[in-house]
C-alpha cells in the first residue's frame, strides 16, 4: 500500500507541474489569438475565435498526444484528444454553467450542428477498429471542408476588416517577441509530453488501462488548466467569450484535423478493451451536446444542467475503472 502511494504521488506532482506549464502556455497563445487574430480576417470575431482559439485549445492534448504516439503509444494520444474534449464539454462547461449566469446566445446552436459532424465522422473512422493513413487523411478533408464552409458562411461581405500595422523597429521587435513566446509556449507542451512517457509506463506497470490512464491524465493536464484560465477570465474581465470559443472550437479540430494527423502518422488500432470507454465517452459527449442545443434557446442555462454536466464528466472515469477491473 505504501509503495502505491509513493507511486501515485511520484507521478501526480510531475503531472501537475506540467498543468501549470500548460496553464501558463494557454494564457500566452490564447491572448494573442484574441487580441491580433480578428484584425486580419473578414470573419466575424465570434466565429473567428472558435476557428483559431479551438485549434490553439485543441494543441494541447494533440502535442502531447503526438509526442507518445512518436514514442510507440498512438493509442494514448488518442485518448488524450478524446478525453480533452469529452471532459470539456461536461466538467468544464459545467463549473461555467454553475459559476456564472449563462444567458442566450452564449452556447452557438450553429457550431453544435458542425461538432455534431465531426462527431459522426469520428464514429465512422472508429467504426474500423483503427485509423491509418487513408482514414486520417479523410478526417484532415473534412477539417478543410468545414473550414471553408465557416469562411464562406460567416465572413463580413460588407466590410474589410484588414489590420495595416505601423512601419516602425517597435513594432517589428513586438511581432517577434510575441512570436517567441507563442513558439515558446507550443515547446513547452510539446517537450512536456516526454514526461507523459515515464507516466504512462508507471501506471501501466500498476495493471492500468490505456483508457483509464488517459482519462486520469487529461482530467489533470488538459481540464483543470481549462477551468482555471474560464474562471480567471470571468474574475479579471468578466468575459467568457475566449473560453467558449476554445471549448466549441477544439472538438472540431481534434476530432478531424489533429486526430487524422495522428492515425497518418502511426496507424492507431483499438482492441476489445477499447470498446466500453469509447462508446461510454461518445454517449455522454452526444448526451452533452444534446442538453447544450436545447438549452442554447432558453434564455439562461440552469444550474442543474452544469450539475449533470459535471456528474456525467465524473461517471465516464467510473465506467474506465469498473471496464479497468474487468
Amino acid at each position: 500500500m505504501t509503495n502505491y502511494l509513493i507511486i501515485i504521488i511520484s507521478t501526480l506532482i510531475p503531472l501537475l507541474i506540467y498543468a501549470f506549464l500548460i496553464y501558463l502556455s494557454e494564457n500566452i497563445i490564447l491572448k494573442y489569438i484574441e487580441k491580433y487574430s480578428k484584425y486580419y480576417s473578414s470573419w466575424p470575431e465570434h466565429y473567428l475565435l472558435i476557428y483559431t482559439a479551438g485549434i490553439a485549445s485543441a494543441l494541447q492534448s494533440f502535442l502531447p498526444g503526438l509526442s507518445v504516439a512518436l514514442n510507440g503509444d498512438p493509442k494514448l494520444g488518442y485518448y488524450f484528444q478524446l478525453y480533452n474534449v469529452v471532459l470539456d464539454y461536461t466538467i468544464t462547461l459545467g463549473s461555467f454553467i454553475l459559476a456564472f449566469n449563462f444567458k442566450k446566445g452564449m452556447i452557438d446552436s450553429n457550431v453544435l450542428s458542425l461538432i455534431m459532424i465531426s462527431i459522426i465522422a469520428q464514429v465512422v473512422v472508429l467504426i474500423f477498429k483503427q485509423i491509418n493513413f487513408f482514414s486520417g487523411s479523410i478526417l484532415y478533408l473534412i477539417f478543410i471542408i468545414i473550414s471553408i464552409f465557416l469562411l464562406y458562411k460567416y465572413r463580413k461581405k460588407s466590410e474589410k476588416n484588414i489590420y495595416i500595422p505601423k512601419s516602425s523597429f517597435y513594432e517589428y521587435f513586438k511581432a517577434t517577441v510575441f512570436s517567441l513566446e507563442i513558439a515558446l509556449a507550443i515547446s513547452i507542451i510539446y517537450i512536456g509530453g516526454n514526461i507523459l512517457n515515464n507516466i504512462s509506463n508507471t501506471l501501466q506497470g500498476l495493471n492500468l488501462s490505456i483508457p483509464l490512464i488517459g482519462y486520469a491524465i487529461s482530467l489533470i493536464l488538459f481540464t483543470l488548466p481549462d477551468i482555471l484560465y474560464g474562471h480567471f477570465s470571468w474574475f479579471k474581465d468578466k468575459d467568457l467569450n475566449i473560453s467558449m470559443a476554445s471549448i466549441s472550437g477544439e472538438e472540431i479540430s481534434a476530432f478531424t484535423i489533429f486526430t487524422g494527423i495522428l492515425g497518418m502518422i502511426s496507424p492507431i488500432k483499438f482492441s476489445s478493451q477499447d470498446v466500453i470507454p469509447i462508446i461510454s465517452a461518445f454517449l455522454v459527449l452526444l448526451i452533452s451536446i444534446i442538453i447544450l442545443y436545447i438549452s442554447s434557446y432558453k434564455k439562461g442555462i440552469p444550474k442543474w444542467v452544469g450539475i449533470l454536466l459535471i456528474s456525467l464528466g465524473i461517471l465516464i472515469g467510473f465506467i474506465d475503472g469498473i471496464a479497468n477491473l474487468s
